[in-house]
């Protein structure tokens, strides 16, 4: 198969900008180097326009939001059933919002960042507001390295004029599934300490804001797919670097040439095809940036992340099964 310049181009500006953003997140030592894998790989695999205005439309209902869950968090500290009683607020809210597929997709990371921001501050003593100060600084350094590679390598954009959105018809059904969905695992995870699986709750937010049994049953297949898959990529990524972590040169070639595979396979496809990949890059960035460190590799804890991912995967699927109609 020949590969056309904006095909390689377009792989090349989202390994280069997630790649660096990874390595400044990891060389600067922050507290929260995550952000700087999470924020640059939405904006190259979900961003469609990558003007300055564009990515901060992107970029500030997610800030908002978990400044908002900052302050939550810190007036009812002593009150956690305050604080998951205005999240179910925050999540219906966000759900009325999503009239359109762009604001359905675009209501994924203002949600998850909210739920990390109450999780974390309801589990750990971390300084919620420096974390805040670190959401920014990710944003804007992603922000700037990705319009420098898009400088290097311009986004060609297609001729043809793209078509209008269908508007979505938000039902009290659809509202009262994503509640019932959210503020279970989110209640759960309030009263449980397993800070590793607030990770989870990514695919639990984009199965629970679908419009149908069928998108919503697809999103669960699709999910599985590339998020326990993309725990496995990193297992794979940990042996390559095993003992050679600490090297940065190296860890910084291993990394930059698989996140351009994955890349290349995402430019290079269409429709469910390039969703595949592009929640893969995700699902696999993630666990490299959280567990991958410069003396330790963490096996046990992306094997941990990928049976999580699993669990609750299954669960979702067995919500479907148990709301199927029963044969006489």
């Amino acid at each position: 198969m020949k590969l056309s310049k904006n095909e390689v181009n377009g792989a090349l500006r989202t390994a280069l900008t997630i790649t660096i953003c990874m390595l400044i997140g990891k060389l600067a030592n922050f507290d929260s180097p995550v952000y700087f894998a999470l924020y640059p790989t939405i904006l190259m695999t979900k961003g469609r326009h990558f003007s300055w205005s564009g990515i901060a439309t992107m970029f500030l209902p997610t800030f908002f939001a978990a400044s908002a869950a900052v302050v939550v968090s810190n007036l009812f500290s002593d009150h956690p059933f305050i604080i998951w009683t205005i999240s179910l607020f925050f999540f219906d809210f966000m759900r009325r919002r999503a009239t359109t597929p762009a604001k359905l997709n675009q209501l994924l990371m203002p949600t998850f960042n909210w739920i990390l921001i109450i999780i974390f501050a309801q589990h750990t003593d971390m300084n919620m507001p420096m974390r805040i100060h670190e959401i920014l600084l990710a944003m804007v350094i992603t922000a700037c390295v990705a319009k420098t590679m898009i400088w290097l390598l311009p986004v060609i954009q297609p001729k043809q004029p793209i078509p209008p959105m269908p508007t979505l018809t938000i039902s009290y059904k659809h509202r009262f599934i994503t509640l019932v969905l959210l503020g279970i695992s989110v209640g759960f995870l309030m009263m449980v300490d397993l800070i590793s699986a607030t990770f989870c709750l990514v695919p639990v937010i984009a199965a629970a804001t679908q419009m149908n049994r069928t998108n919503y049953i697809k999103t669960i297949k699709l999910r599985f797919i590339t998020q326990v898959s993309g725990c496995m990529i990193a297992l794979i990524f940990s042996v390559f670097m095993l003992g050679h972590q600490n090297i940065i040169s190296y860890y910084a070639i291993i990394l930059g040439g698989l996140i351009f595979g994955l890349a290349l396979m995402m430019t290079t496809s269409k429709g469910t095809d390039r969703d595949i990949h592009a929640d893969a890059i995700l699902a696999t960035v993630l666990p490299i940036q959280l567990y991958i460190g410069n003396n330790a590799l963490n096996f046990s804890s992306t094997f941990l992340r990928g049976w999580e991912l699993a669990v609750t995967l299954g669960i979702l699927y067995l919500i479907h099964l148990l709301r199927l109609p029963k044969r006489a």
